[in-house]
C-alpha cells in the first residue's frame, strides 16, 4: 500500500491519519454515536474488539453476533474465492474487526470512519502493517488511494445521507471489475419504512440520545435504483416464522461497473 500523504490534508494522530476538515464536520455524531452506545452498554474493551467476531458467552450481545457472523462468514468465503493480493477500502470501519479479518494474505486495507474514538482503538487492537486507519469524509476528502478491488460497508451504510450520490463516488474508486459490498445494513420496503424510523425514534428517545435521528438513516430499496447490483444474501418473508432471527435479516448486497 502506497504511504500516507505527505501534504497537509492528514495529520498523524497516534496511528490513525485525521482529515483536519472532517473532525470539524463530523465531532456532532461521533459524540451522539459514543453516547448512544454508551447507554446501550455496548462500548468495548480493546480485548473485546480483538475476539470479535466471536465475543465471550457472557457478552450482552453474544446472540447478536451469532446472527451476524453468517454474512460475514459469507463474504469472507467470497473474498476468499477472489484470491490473494486485494486492495479493498473498508468504509465505515468502527472498531476494525472487519478490516482485520480482510487484511492478511497479501490483502492491503484502507480503513476509513468518522468515529475517532473507535478508529485509535482499532489502530491498537489491530496493529497489522497491511491496514492504514483513516479519519476521513469519503465524499470531500481525497484519500491517498484509488483503484480498489473492493470496497465494504459493514454495518455502516445507513449511516450516509446520500446514498446514490456515496454509490456513484465510489463506483470512480474501484479498478476495472472491481466490487462494492453492503453487508448488515438495513433495506425498508416503502410500506415499512416509516414503521422502523419511528421505531428507532423511540429508542433514541429512550436512551435521551434523540440527535441520532439525525445520523441513522432509514433506507429503502429504491436507493438501489439505476445501480448493477445484486442479492448476495436476502432473507425472504416466507421463512421468518421458520428462521425466528437464526440468521440475519439484512442483505448482502454487491455492486458492479
Amino acid at each position: 500500500m502506497e504511504q500516507a500523504p505527505t501534504d497537509t490534508q492528514f495529520q498523524k494522530d497516534e496511528r490513525v491519519f485525521v482529515s483536519k476538515k472532517a473532525i470539524e464536520k463530523f465531532a456532532d455524531f461521533e459524540k451522539a454515536y459514543l453516547s448512544i452506545r454508551e447507554r446501550e452498554k455496548r462500548v468495548l474493551s480493546i480485548k473485546e474488539i480483538k475476539k470479535l467476531p466471536y465475543p465471550d458467552k457472557n457478552s450482552g450481545d453474544y446472540e447478536l453476533w451469532k446472527i451476524r457472523r453468517k454474512n460475514i462468514n459469507r463474504f469472507l468465503k467470497h473474498l476468499a474465492e477472489k484470491g490473494e493480493g486485494l486492495k479493498i477500502l473498508d468504509i465505515g470501519c468502527g472498531n476494525g474487526f472487519f478490516s482485520n479479518l480482510m487484511a492478511g494474505k497479501k490483502n492491503k486495507v484502507l480503513a476509513v470512519d468518522v468515529n475517532l474514538t473507535e478508529l485509535k482503538q482499532a489502530a491498537f487492537a489491530f496493529p497489522n502493517p497491511d491496514i492504514k486507519w483513516y479519519y476521513a469524509d469519503i465524499l470531500s476528502d481525497t484519500l491517498p488511494e484509488k483503484g480498489f478491488d473492493l470496497i465494504t460497508f459493514c454495518t455502516s451504510f445507513h449511516y450516509f445521507d446520500n446514498p446514490p450520490l456515496l454509490l456513484k463516488a465510489c463506483l470512480s474508486f474501484l479498478k476495472k471489475n472491481g466490487e462494492i459490498h453492503i453487508i448488515d445494513s438495513p433495506f425498508y420496503d416503502e410500506a415499512g419504512k416509516n414503521s422502523a424510523k419511528q421505531n428507532s425514534e423511540k429508542h433514541f428517545e429512550k436512551m435521551e440520545v434523540m440527535e441520532m435521528k439525525n445520523y441513522y438513516h432509514h433506507n429503502s430499496f429504491s436507493v438501489l435504483d439505476g445501480f448493477n447490483y445484486e442479492f448476495m444474501y436476502r432473507r425472504k418473508s416466507i421463512l421468518k416464522r421458520v428462521l425466528r432471527m437464526s440468521d440475519s435479516p439484512f442483505p448482502w448486497i454487491v455492486l458492479k461497473q
